[in-house]
């Protein structure tokens, strides 16, 4: 063997290394900062979400509201707990059962901030079908697969690192009595790059 095809050779096993030491670089960065925010935000509010006496998310559903009326700041405890499969009270149609933790704080992100599924997780959901005559969005199947959760929530953290938001106040007419009671007033959108 040559010196240069050796050289070549090691060149090749150096840059190698050099990408494996960036891949799990980047991949303990994202392990880092889920644990950061498990270990310093676990949200006792949302571990309350498995205790409403409720089935459904109006007004009643006193932890899911609070959760939302907290705004940006729950964000990050949110994306924490998205993996969270413990069972809630709130049975939901397009499941055919009731939702868990993970689920709940994904409604609550999404009505809280855009977060995009197709954005989000580089998949198109268009379809929509039918369970028990209701119109479910064909992202829940994917979503309600608890094997897609970790998934799902290490795209939503890369998602929420790397966009930027701005504050958008509803109308008059868009804001409902559980909005009003839990002094919801308004939506954070994605900015448009200008």
């Amino acid at each position: 063997m040559s010196k240069t095809h050796i050289i070549s050779i090691l060149i090749f096993l150096a840059f190698l290394s050099c990408k494996n030491l960036k891949d799990t670089h980047q991949h303990e960065k994202k392990k880092n900062i889920i644990s950061e925010w498990s270990e310093t935000k676990k949200d006792s509010l949302i571990v309350a979400l498995a205790n409403m006496k409720t089935d459904t998310l109006d007004c009643t559903a006193d932890a899911y509201w609070q959760i939302i009326g907290q705004g940006n700041s729950i964000i990050p405890n949110l994306l924490t707990h998205l993996t969270d499969t413990t069972t809630t009270n709130i049975y939901y149609v397009c499941k055919e059962g009731n939702l868990n933790i993970g689920e709940l704080s994904y409604f609550a992100l999404n009505t809280i901030s855009d977060f995009p599924a197709s954005m989000v997780t580089q998949i198109q959901f268009d379809l929509v079908y039918r369970k028990n005559e209701a119109p479910c969005w064909n992202f829940y199947r994917y979503f309600f697969n608890n094997e897609n959760k970790a998934h799902y929530q290490e795209k939503a953290i890369s998602f929420y690192e790397k966009s930027k938001f701005k504050f958008v106040k509803y109308s008059n007419s868009e804001i409902t009595n559980c909005m009003k009671k839990y002094n919801i007033k308004g939506k954070y959108i994605i900015k448009s790059s200008e």
